[in-house]
């Protein structure tokens, strides 16, 4: 059974549900001048989430119906990713988490190695890429961590970053495929053991619409419960986050599209938009 996925009540029918991602964009903060290199990266690390976690839906800036609400990260006046205003993006999207990142550093370096009398000059690049994952139902950080590659070079590759940032390609292929590789993995074990969850997007009388549809496995008929996950409270340096609420109602699915879905209220009060909905235990 997928992560995420659970019972019908005394039904005993399965809800198999896969977690749906967004990536951005990662900003290039460094000194490289080679054409999309963050597209290079993005798309190793897309490979490398996508064979370790078959259940994670992934929407890249490669996919021809990239959101545009996510080809642009939103900042708070200090320059600050704005955590709460991304998540309720992604929950209008229909996502559970959304990755975010920057190349931060590539950079020269040149060290002694050996023993003694016989030590001589060797020549490295050091890429560091960092990434941050936020869940979409609190707006907190799932995973915030920087990883770094060491590769060693010849002088001659050592000097033409140096003098004008160009970075021989099949060095910085293999840079950014092994940290693409090892950022994939801790991504995946930050997401794939969250409970999945999707959003009420908005109620018109008495039919309910929802982030989510046929592309997550949703059937007709299905039951869900319903949260309230509109309240915020504000944390350190002014960053808010939404605080998980507690069981409101219960819905039952109607119709089914790809990325949408219709539902009635079954039980309970006071859905609104916003809120959180789990399949039923």
């Amino acid at each position: 059974m997928p992560p995420g996925s659970t019972g019908h009540g005394s039904q005993h029918e399965v809800i198999e549900t896969f977690t749906r991602i967004g990536v951005l964009l990662f900003e290039n903060k460094t000194t490289l001048v080679n054409n999309d290199v963050e597209k290079k990266f993005i798309n190793d690390l897309y490979e490398t989430i996508a064979s370790s976690c078959p259940t994670i839906l992934l929407e890249k800036p490669s996919d021809s119906d990239y959101p545009d609400a996510l080809t642009a990260v939103p900042r708070t006046r200090s320059g600050h990713i704005d955590n709460l205003a991304l998540a309720r993006a992604g929950r209008q999207l229909g996502l559970n988490a959304i990755v975010t990142g920057a190349l931060i550093t590539v950079a020269p370096d040149k060290r002694k190695k050996g023993i003694l009398w016989l030590k001589d000059t060797h020549y490295f690049v050091q890429v560091r890429i960092a990434t941050e994952v936020y869940d979409t139902e609190t707006a907190a950080k799932l995973l915030d961590k920087s990883f770094v590659h060491e590769v060693e070079v010849d002088e001659l590759d050592l000097e033409s970053i140096k003098d004008g940032g160009k970075v021989n390609a099949s060095i910085a292929d293999k840079a950014f495929k092994t940290i693409a590789d090892e950022m994939g993995e801790k991504i995946c074990d930050a997401i794939v053991f969250q409970p999945w969850k999707g959003f009420i997007t908005s109620i018109d009388a008495d039919k309910i619409h929802l982030n989510f549809g046929g592309k997550i496995g949703l059937k007709t008929g299905d039951l869900f419960d319903v949260f309230d996950s509109n309240k915020i409270f504000e944390g350190l340096e002014g960053r808010r986050f939404f605080i998980p609420g507690t069981k409101t109602g219960e819905i039952k699915i109607t119709a089914v599209h790809p990325d949408t879905a219709e539902a009635i209220l079954v039980s309970g009060h006071d859905i609104q938009s916003g809120f959180c909905v789990q399949p039923k235990e």
